[in-house]
């Protein structure tokens, strides 16, 4: 497709990936199937699942380093991104909290799924996520948790646990293997 920007490296990428992720099935398929019998029927898949597997993965491997060495990132697109669909992802957190103040969870849920699918049709015409205000401003569900505190489990980024810290390492680690791809990973 003419607008996707790396069409060619990600989509090989993956058509590989999937291909290597096969491989343990054959070997586990020989395995299981072979007992304590030596036959020829895994002759041909046992001398190529290693060597295609090492072939693919160093592959892949290149490919996710050239892509990864160009990789732009749209702050942009993401802040627009998560405000018109992080609320959602929240609802869960919100429906639980309510819960534990004592609410009926059931109540509560058809309560949020309502506001949701409101909120929903205005995203759908462009408009701003109004899931916040719509369930900040219930009656019923303020009886359990005050209108801020619904906005703020509502916020994006307050249920992301330690995804923050763990993927500044892990693009700490990726730079490091693109300036110097001959350190041990382990190290890093």
């Amino acid at each position: 497709m003419p607008f996707k920007r790396n069409p060619i490296m990600a989509e090989g990428l993956c058509s590989l990936a999937r291909y290597a992720a096969s491989l343990p099935r054959v070997a586990w398929d020989n395995a299981a199937l072979s007992v304590l019998e030596r036959t020829l029927d895994d002759s041909a898949n046992r001398r190529t699942i290693l060597p295609e597997a090492f072939l693919a993965t160093d592959e892949i491997l290149h490919r996710a380093r050239a892509i990864l060495s160009g990789l732009q990132i749209n702050r942009d697109a993401i802040s627009r991104n998560l405000a018109a669909y992080g609320p959602f992802a929240a609802t869960e957190s919100l429906l639980m909290e309510v819960v534990a103040q004592g609410a009926d969870r059931q109540e509560m849920h058809e309560r949020i799924r309502g506001h949701s699918m409101a909120a929903w049709q205005a995203v759908e015409r462009n408009l701003p996520n109004p899931l916040a205000e719509l369930l900040a401003t219930d009656a019923h569900i303020g009886r359990y948790l005050p209108p801020d505190r619904i906005r703020r489990v509502l916020e994006s980024g307050v249920n992301v646990g330690d995804a923050p810290d763990r993927s500044r390492e892990f693009v700490s680690i990726m730079r490091q293997a693109l300036v110097h791809p001959c350190i041990d990973s382990q190290a890093a």
